[in-house]
C-alpha cells in the first residue's frame, strides 16, 4: 500500500496544480489509516458490514443476511450420502435438515461440505452438495424441525455467520457472497426500528 500511496503522490505532483479533491482510499484505508492525506474517501464493502479484521479501527454493522427454512427432516443410516454426486456420507446414524434455499437464492455452492448455517442458535455443517433450491445440513445435535429458520448468512440470538466469515469457508472475497445475493430471495428491508 505504501507503494501505492508513493505512486499517487508522484502523479498528483506532475500535475499543473492540485485538484481541489483528491481520494485514493477505499473501506480498508478508511478502517485503518488515521490521519488520511487525502480530501475523500469511497466507502465500498464497510457500507454492508464488512470489516477489515485485526488492526481495523471500526467495527462495521453487518446489513445483509440470508435465511431458508427447513422443509424436511429425514434420518439417515451410517454409509448413506446426501445430494449430488455422493460427496457427503454419514458416518453414522445422522438428522438432515433440508433447506429451502440453494444456489439459485445466494447460498454459494463453494459452500458445500464446508460451510454451515445456524440452525436455533447452532451451527449446522452443510451436507453434500448445494443445489439449486436446496441446503442440506447435518442437525444430528441440533432440536429442530419442519418451519424452522437456518440463517446462512446473519445472526440468531447470539449466534451469528458473517459475511467474511462465509467468504472464507468457501474461499471467496466478500464481495463475491454479496453480489451473490441473488434476486429470487424475498427481500425484506428494515428501517433501524425492527
Amino acid at each position: 500500500m505504501a507503494k501505492q500511496q508513493e505512486r499517487f503522490r508522484d502523479a498528483v505532483a506532475q500535475l499543473p496544480a492540485r485538484p481541489k479533491y483528491l481520494h485514493a482510499e477505499n473501506s480498508p484505508a478508511i478502517e485503518r489509516q488515521s490521519p488520511s492525506p487525502w480530501d475523500l474517501a469511497r466507502p465500498g464493502v464497510v457500507l454492508y458490514g464488512v470489516g477489515g479484521g485485526a488492526g481495523s479501527r471500526i467495527t462495521p454493522e453487518p446489513v445483509a443476511s440470508l435465511h431458508g427454512r427447513i422443509v424436511e427432516i429425514r434420518d439417515v443410516s451410517e454409509g448413506e450420502t446426501v445430494s449430488y454426486g455422493a460427496t457427503w456420507k454419514a458416518s453414522g446414524w445422522t438428522r438432515i435438515a433440508t433447506v429451502a434455499a440453494g444456489y439459485a437464492d445466494g447460498v454459494r455452492r463453494s459452500l458445500s461440505n464446508r460451510g454451515c448455517a445456524l440452525v436455533n442458535g447452532q451451527r449446522a455443517a452443510i451436507a453434500g452438495i448445494v443445489t439449486m433450491d436446496m441446503t442440506m445440513l447435518d442437525v444430528t445435535s441440533i432440536e429442530c424441525s419442519v418451519g424452522d429458520v437456518a440463517t446462512f448468512i446473519g445472526r440468531q440470538g447470539e449466534a451469528q455467520l458473517t459475511i467474511a466469515e462465509v467468504a472464507a469457508a468457501g474461499e471467496l472475497s466478500p464481495y463475491e457472497v454479496l453480489v451473490g445475493l441473488q434476486l429470487r430471495a424475498q427481500r425484506i428491508y428494515l428501517d433501524g426500528t425492527a
